[in-house]
């Protein structure tokens, strides 16, 4: 299955599924053998305590790409 036909898939799962995935996906990649630089650990590690007590303020993921994905002319 590639990316595009995942990507949409994954858009048509409401917001508690796709809050479950993006678990699983954290998850997964925390116990990915990479090994991962101090900062950026620690990046993962306040990020995942914002989550953890509330304070972090998702975004619709469409918003975001558009806003660095390089605009064609």
């Amino acid at each position: 299955m590639s990316i595009e036909v995942l990507k949409e898939v994954l858009q048509k799962l409401n917001k508690q599924e796709q809050a479950e995935l993006m678990h699983f996906m954290v998850e997964l990649l925390a116990t990915d053998t990479t090994d991962l630089s101090d900062a950026w650990k620690k990046e993962l590690d306040k990020r995942e305590a914002a989550l953890n007590n509330g304070t972090s303020v998702g975004q619709v993921a469409r918003d975001v790409l558009n806003k660095y994905t390089p605009k064609s002319e």
